[in-house]
């Protein structure tokens, strides 16, 4: 690989100069040592909280042959064994450095799946309970370089908490339901006059529901929390005034602001309407509404990681590096598809490596990969 060649001879140039004497060049080999610390807090209670962290710490670097940049993160499982199936990845937020920081609430979220516990209804805590945890090391876009770590640490008293990404949702307040205030208070008011993200986009920003109108004039905006009138409205304009639409052949789609201006339907038929509300690009907020019930389907992306990016770690800080190498599911179909110009790509040897993850959370194990 490009990179890799370029680091070996320089690693070559720096070991001569530094030695006449020395007549063996440093030399790439897969690793078969890497062990880590036992943590110094193993047997106290580790409290897991949405904003904490903990740490594990590498022994010494596997034995690459050389000092490299090392990527390491760790696999968590609920018992010793790491039994396949039974273990999951977590990354840590200290990338490249062997003192390895982790989120608490990362963990939590693991510990909640690898119980089953999926949902809230689902969920219960048995108190503190002994994590298991293997190290893994890497070296980006070098085949062969992973490890896990010969050995298993346990932090033996860890309490948890139900962390599990549930969808998100808004609300839709107005003449449609009576102009109660969307208070905590009214939460039970509001429960049926929720728009939510998809199960399969959770965090996504958009959010969709059909309701039933009474045939009428319509008038409401969006609130994204029970807050009182003013704090978090959303609608057409910043006024307080609604603004009559359109709808034309039985739609209408248009921007949403954060403001109190309500959207005016002066002479719905009455029925059924469909309302996606898109909040995922905060300077180009969009909503639509569609008269019957409508599917609604959330475009799911997966990433393409490999030499066209330079191998820039799959993480949310390089978002905008990988908007270009990324792959669009826009039915929920499971079936990501795109289209690459690689007119600028150009490799010393001719060839494409890449892999593919599911998100932008580090580096971890990709979800599909030839090996």
């Amino acid at each position: 690989m490009k990179k890799f060649s370029i680091l070996m001879a320089g690693l070559v140039a720096m070991l001569g100069f530094s030695s006449c004497q020395e007549d063996k060049d440093p030399v790439y080999h897969n690793p078969t040592e890497f062990k880590l610390n036992t943590p110094a807090m193993a047997d106290q209670y580790l409290e897991l909280t949405p904003d904490g962290t903990f740490s594990l710490t590498a022994a010494a670097q596997p034995n690459y042959g050389y000092s490299a940049v090392t990527t390491y993160s760790a696999l968590v499982c609920l018992d010793e064994n790491f039994a396949e199936g039974t273990y999951a990845p977590i990354a840590a937020t200290n990338k490249g450095q062997s003192q390895m920081e982790f989120s608490t609430a990362a963990l939590a979220q693991i510990i909640c799946e690898l119980k089953g516990m999926t949902t809230e209804d689902t969920y219960v805590n048995d108190g503190p309970i002994p994590v298991y945890f293997k190290g893994v090391a890497e070296l980006p876009g070098v085949e062969g370089s992973r490890i896990e770590s010969s050995n298993v640490v346990c932090y033996k008293q860890v309490g948890y908490y139900y962390a599990v990404p549930t969808a998100g949702y808004i609300y839709i307040v107005g003449n449609v339901n009576g102009w109660n205030e969307p208070k905590a208070a009214n939460k039970d008011l509001y429960a049926d006059w929720r728009l939510f993200e998809s199960d399969n986009a959770i965090g996504s920003k958009v959010y969709s529901n059909v309701f039933d109108f009474a045939e009428g004039e319509l008038i409401f905006r969006f609130y994204t929390a029970l807050t009182g009138w003013d704090a978090d409205s959303y609608g057409i304009q910043e006024e307080d005034n609604p603004m009559e639409i359109e709808m034309v052949d039985g739609s209408y789609a248009g921007s949403i602001i954060k403001g109190k201006g309500s959207y005016k339907i002066a002479n719905w038929e009455g029925g059924e309407m469909t309302i996606v509300v898109d909040m995922s690009n905060e300077e180009d907020m969009t909503v639509t509404f569609t008269a019957g019930a409508q599917e609604v389907f959330t475009p799911r992306y997966v990433y393409m990681v490999g030499n066209p990016a330079g191998w820039a770690e799959p993480s949310e800080e390089n978002a905008a590096i990988y908007e270009p190498w990324r792959l669009v599911d826009k039915k929920e179909s499971g079936v990501y598809s795109a289209t690459f110009d690689f007119t600028d790509f150009t490799e010393a040897d001719g060839v494409l490596y890449c892999r593919f993850y599911e998100a932008l959370a580090g580096w971890g194990a990709a979800q599909w990969s030839a090996d």
